[in-house]
């Protein structure tokens, strides 16, 4: 992500910029689902929805990306996957002091909860299907910084990260 104000250079899973006069900040995650649009509109009945008269030429009932999702194999061929993982699979993203971990948003989509404990602090992830939402709690309920996304870019940066597989 670049910052065109100052320059700099931010590395979106860290939350922090990597280069620039900003090099050190970090950034608050906020929360983001990956649902359909009719379970958005159950959950969001008043959501508005911006005009699709742009001024530009472009055919927005497509996706550009949709050869992208159907490849198994990511952009760049230096991204390999782990043990047991595609490159592409989508991974619930924890990171507690410096230890990683990647929890299978197909099994969590199985199970709705996984009870773990990272670097010593028990976290429920928890899986709504009604939403597609995924939240990451701690013990006393608070809120645990997690973030969706494929595996190669997780790894990419997290390259010591353990795959939660636990049978249920």
């Amino acid at each position: 992500m670049y910052d065109q104000q100052t320059e700099s250079l931010w590395l979106q899973v860290k939350r922090r910029s990597v280069t620039g006069p900003m090099t050190g900040a970090k950034l608050k995650r906020l929360p983001s689902t990956v649902t359909t649009w009719k379970k958005w509109r159950i959950k969001h009945p008043r959501t508005e929805v911006l005009s699709l008269k742009t001024g530009y030429l472009l055919d927005y009932s497509k996706d550009p990306y949709t050869k992208y999702y159907e490849r198994k194999t990511g952009l760049f061929a230096f991204l390999r996957p782990g043990p047991e993982a595609s490159e592409k699979e989508l991974v619930i993203g924890v990171e507690i002091d410096g230890q990683a971990r990647a929890y299978r948003l197909a099994m969590l989509r199985d199970r709705n909860e996984i009870n773990d404990a990272i670097n010593g602090l028990k976290i429920r992830i928890s899986f709504d299907p009604a939403t597609d939402t995924v939240t990451v709690q701690d013990e006393k309920g608070q809120s645990v910084d997690h973030m969706s996304t494929y595996w190669m870019v997780w790894q990419g940066v997290y390259p010591d990260t353990k795959v939660y597989d636990e049978k249920p």
